[in-house]
């Protein structure tokens, strides 16, 4: 039987629900079930940076878990190695704005525009294989071939991915591990959302298998308690 009340361990997280299909099988028909001796649920959050943000956070507030993992699918940006269907796992998320990688606009200095990832679920998560990377948030889809060189070049990020910086950094103001796992659905650039409309649903169950399989097996690297991981940026 699905528990009852909105509290739970483990938090499971998609831009929308379409991305959490791989759990339905999991979790049942409340997409909230105990697995692996913790009580887990997922839920969508927002797509884009403010709904992602405010989304997480109201979850958050609701319902304080002792980890957050956020699933769905990403571009690869050209040279990251990374093909489609591949499985990454973020090791730190940054966000990004193509006028300042150009040089031309700047971040105030005291904003935080980089967050990392909760190292032992992380690496917990990547044990199945998936490839460790750093992803990049940006405001908007990057649908040119010359910028998503650029970005890909003159930043450390591997994928790009709407909403993890929004997530990430609302599960750090609270004081919450967080955790990423994306499936490669497009490359970056102009092919890049008729490549998405092909392949996200293929590439989101992959993310969403590896996190079910991790979850299954006692979701190793989640804290006793969300306190274990300090509050703020």
């Amino acid at each position: 039987m699905a528990p009852s009340s909105e509290a739970y361990d483990l938090l499971i997280v998609a831009a929308f629900a379409p991305e959490l299909v791989a759990f339905q099988s999991l979790l049942g028909p409340t997409s909230t079930a105990r697995v692996g001796g913790l009580v887990v649920a997922a839920r969508p959050v927002g797509i884009g940076l403010v709904s992602a943000a405010t989304g997480t956070a109201a979850r958050l507030e609701r319902a304080r878990p002792r980890g957050v993992v956020l699933v769905g699918t990403c571009g690869a940006y050209p040279e990251s190695g990374l093909g489609l269907g591949d499985v990454v796992i973020a090791r730190s998320i940054l966000l990004l704005e193509p006028a300042v990688i150009d040089e031309e606009a700047g971040f105030p200095d005291p904003m935080s525009t980089k967050v990392e990832a909760h190292l032992a679920m992380s690496a917990a998560i990547a044990a199945s294989g998936g490839k460790v990377v750093d992803v990049g948030t940006t405001l908007a889809i990057t649908t040119s071939d010359a910028l998503a060189t650029r970005l890909g070049q003159m930043s450390e990020v591997a994928v790009e991915h709407l909403e993890a910086f929004a997530v990430a950094t609302a599960c750090a103001m609270h004081g919450v591990p967080f955790a990423a796992v994306l499936g490669v659905a497009n490359a970056v650039g102009s092919m890049g959302r008729e490549q998405w409309r092909a392949r996200h649903v293929e590439a989101g169950r992959a993310a969403g298998s590896f996190v079910a399989r991790w979850a299954q097996a006692g979701a190793a690297g989640v804290p006793h308690q969300a306190s274990d991981y300090p509050a703020g940026l």
